[in-house]
């Protein structure tokens, strides 16, 4: 086990890859007028250059897993939660972030969830998407200013 090359190359390049993508991110927002609205965007920016140079050293040290195990699953199931993101992203433009993140949310979760349905589940995680949609949406709207798009046919009362 000691003698084992525990170097992780593909988690390598990966870290590389987005820290390459945020530096052009980076570039990127610094033409935007309002130094507010660059805020938010360069705080991802930053977590997303930190974590992938952690991954960098950690693999470098040898902190990685070697071995790659192939994982199962079904190629339509992953389509299909990606067509389900980008069909949310579209509607929101129509029908507003908060439901659009909300029939996304439902999708996703029936979508990704392989255990059995049952009755505490049907009710428990509907509702938990519900808080984190609504928290997301204040934080987004109340705390950060972010302008999220509203329904086209009616305005949210909040």
């Amino acid at each position: 086990m000691m003698g084992e090359d525990r170097k992780d190359l593909r988690g390598t390049l990966g870290g590389v890859l987005f820290i390459v993508v945020g530096a052009v991110c980076w570039w990127d927002v610094s033409d935007v007028p309002s130094p507010q609205a660059v805020v938010f965007p360069r705080a991802v920016i930053g977590l997303m250059v930190a974590f992938s140079a952690i991954l960098i050293v950690r693999n470098l040290l040898g902190f990685a897993t070697s071995e790659y195990t192939r994982q199962t699953g079904s190629i339509l199931r992953r389509v299909a939660l990606l067509v389900a993101m980008v069909a949310g992203t579209f509607a929101m433009h129509w029908i507003g972030f908060t439901i659009a993140a909300l029939l996304v949310y439902l999708a996703l979760m029936a979508l990704a969830m392989y255990e059995r349905w049952t009755p505490m589940r049907c009710l428990v995680y509907p509702l938990a998407g519900v808080v984190l949609v609504l928290g997301f949406h204040f934080i987004f709207k109340g705390l950060f200013q972010v302008p999220l798009p509203e329904p086209r046919w009616f305005t949210l009362p909040f």
